[in-house]
């Protein structure tokens, strides 16, 4: 056993001094922007109108809140499968494309974040009312008598939150699926499987951690929705954090923040089970659990 280097020992504590001197601009600000305030909302739910845990007692003896929050999770869920069974075949069609064709179809996917959030909703108004593209062209073709109540329903919401988050699933499951090895699938096909079956028993398999990580994200995404719920939505079928903007506008920072808290635990619990079974490693890099 060698003895160890003395001017080693001596720089460890200098270079352990000299990292937390470059972190603590990024940990100052992750604290001002973050964690205070999140701080602040969980200090804000058992505290607001007095100490105690009334808030979320109230919220859950309201049958009305409890759906509001199954709404909101059977939203997300719906927009995370579509996005899913959009994302998938798109983005393994673009992998198997030579580099500059898939960078040009990568970039047309994006197309819809360089349109401001607004106009794309406000154009889904005109697409979805009963005056609608959709309505008009229907009636037109004489498949419906009435114009169909396509507005301010659930299945609006869930359109317009696929045509958000589309591009995002789509990226993460390209670049998973762009660093599969070639020369596996050409294996594959090589010791006789077919098209179908190399795409299944290899393909499929090897992209599946892309499908975690893309489900992920979409669907937390999903649950803190703001702005879509509440342009396509309508007064009937509220989601979260819709009620917390109307709790918040009335004052009654106590339920909001406790709405806030439970959104929040909900959305840590879903991380923790998907790390759980999956790993983050696992998703981010794709290597394999220990």
């Amino acid at each position: 056993m060698t003895a160890a280097d003395p001017t080693l020992e001596r720089q460890a504590p200098l270079q352990l001094v000299l990292g937390l001197a470059l972190l603590a601009p990024a940990l100052l600000i992750l604290t001002l922007v973050f964690l205070y305030p999140v701080l602040v909302v969980l200090l804000r739910s058992v505290t607001v109108p007095e100490p105690g845990f009334q808030n979320y007692v109230s919220l859950w003896s309201v049958p009305a809140n409890i759906l509001i929050i199954r709404k909101t999770f059977s939203v997300a869920l719906w927009t995370t499968l579509a996005c899913l069974v959009i994302a998938y075949p798109f983005a393994y069609y673009v992998s198997q494309l030579p580099k500059k064709t898939a960078r040009l179809f990568l970039f047309l996917s994006l197309a819809p974040l360089f349109t401001a959030i607004l106009a794309r909703l406000y154009a889904w108004t005109v697409i979805l009312g009963r005056r609608g593209v959709i309505n008009e062209t229907l009636m037109a073709l004489g498949l419906i008598e009435r114009p169909l109540d396509l507005l301010f329903t659930p299945f609006a919401v869930t359109v317009g939150m696929v045509h958000v988050l589309l591009p995002y699933m789509i990226l993460v499951l390209y670049s998973v699926m762009v660093k599969i090895d070639g020369a596996m699938l050409e294996a594959s096909r090589t010791l006789g499987a077919g098209a179908f079956q190399t795409f299944r028993r290899v393909f499929l398999p090897l992209s599946m951690r892309g499908v975690y990580a893309g489900s992920l994200l979409v669907f937390i995404v999903a649950l803190g929705f703001f702005i879509t719920p509440a342009v396509l939505a309508g007064g009937d079928h509220l989601t979260v954090a819709v009620y917390i903007e109307q709790q918040i506008s009335t004052l009654r920072w106590g339920t909001a923040s406790a709405m806030a808290t439970i959104l929040l635990v909900a959305s840590i619990a879903i991380f923790l089970v998907f790390d759980h079974l999956f790993g983050t490693k696992t998703l981010l890099t794709g290597g394999t659990r220990k």
